[in-house]
């Protein structure tokens, strides 16, 4: 009988509350149809006048221009991932039993889902630099809202299942032991992740104040702009669904992410409550957006810059320097926090 009840799936576990989790993913997915149809973004330049963009033409347009590459990367991560994850996640929850392909299929999905937002953050980077700009113009329209709505809910509904798959992974039974910080267990990898880890902190404290990209064209201000900036003109231009994505993407979830991880390293604990801790480092990690940013201002360098010229200032390559050392310091803690984690378990 117990071991009829381990096989369950979600929904057979949870009951009526599988229904609400279900109708969630149903509206998200309504939600992504719709994102994808509406117009995102309206584009209006001085004498040329404006231009309304959805995904679908956006993605047509680059086509035509010949822009493969730019069209594999928005249709792959932006337009096909956002309805597989949506699949995925129904087929996780409805038909797949605990065990470890359900855990690593939970795990890809929460690593990828972030990558949707490339097209956003795009959309992002030309309301940024068209603010307070008289020659050229930008307007968000609700297409752009539905769409964020539809990848935070996935991401939110994926993150829930994480937490559920967690629960029912059988640990092994903990001894009363004493608590230990996980940086005097973990040996040469560990002194290794501590270094990224802080030279991190280092760089994303200057990429918030360093400029990336300087607008050079023109009739046009020469504003300048950073990490730190863009949620403070996001605000100011009263667009708040970017505002908000901005804020916890680019600044919040990073520097929630470094300050769990250096807390994570230094304050004594179970094994147990050291393996729940560097789960949420993964959960906090997924919405992590500096890297997404990063690869949409490559996007707009490569092809973007027909409507606004820029210079690429310093801040750019602090960016993806920030992003990189943010991947490592989690990637290399991971799995040093495991070695110092089976050490503590063994008693050595």
């Amino acid at each position: 009988m117990g071991s009829r009840a381990e096989k369950q799936t979600f929904h057979h576990k949870l009951g009526a509350w599988s229904w609400v989790w279900l109708s969630a993913l149903t509206i998200a997915l309504g939600l992504q149809i719709a994102g994808l149809l509406l117009p995102f973004l309206r584009i209006a330049v001085f004498i040329a006048g404006g231009e309304d963009y959805s995904l679908l033409r956006t993605v047509s347009l680059l086509w035509q221009g010949g822009l493969y590459l730019l069209v594999l990367l928005i249709f792959g991560f932006s337009v096909v991932f956002p309805f597989v994850k949506i699949l995925m996640l129904a087929w996780v929850w409805l038909l797949l039993p605990p065990g470890p392909r359900r855990t690593h299929v939970i795990e890809w999905l929460g690593i990828l889902g972030k990558w949707s937002m490339l097209d956003p953050l795009s959309v992002l980077i030309l309301v940024l630099l068209a603010t307070d700009q008289w020659a050229v113009s930008t307007t968000t329209y609700v297409g752009v809202y539905c769409f964020l709505t539809a990848i935070a809910m996935t991401m939110l509904l994926s993150i829930f299942a994480s937490a559920l798959d967690a629960r029912e992974i059988q640990e092994r039974a903990e001894q009363p032991r004493r608590r230990q910080a996980l940086a005097r267990r973990t040996g040469s990898l560990g002194v290794i992740a501590i270094v990224v880890l802080l030279l991190a902190c280092g760089l994303f404290i200057a990429a918030l104040t360093q400029p990336f990209l300087q607008v050079n064209q023109f009739l046009l201000h020469d504003s300048a702009y950073g990490v730190g900036s863009i949620p403070a003109t996001m605000i100011h231009d009263q667009n708040w669904p970017l505002a908000i994505l901005s804020t916890v993407g680019l600044v919040a979830m990073p520097a929630l992410t470094l300050a769990a991880e250096v807390w994570a390293w230094i304050v004594p604990a179970t094994p147990r409550v050291h393996r729940r801790r560097w789960r949420w480092i993964s959960w906090i990690h997924e919405w992590c957006m500096l890297d997404v940013l990063a690869l949409a201002l490559g996007l707009f360098l490569m092809e973007g810059q027909g409507i606004i010229r820029v210079d690429v200032r310093l801040g750019l390559w602090m960016l993806v320097a920030t992003s990189v050392l943010l991947w490592l310091s989690g990637w290399l803690g991971a799995r040093a926090a495991m070695i110092g984690i089976r050490r503590m378990d063994e008693g050595t």
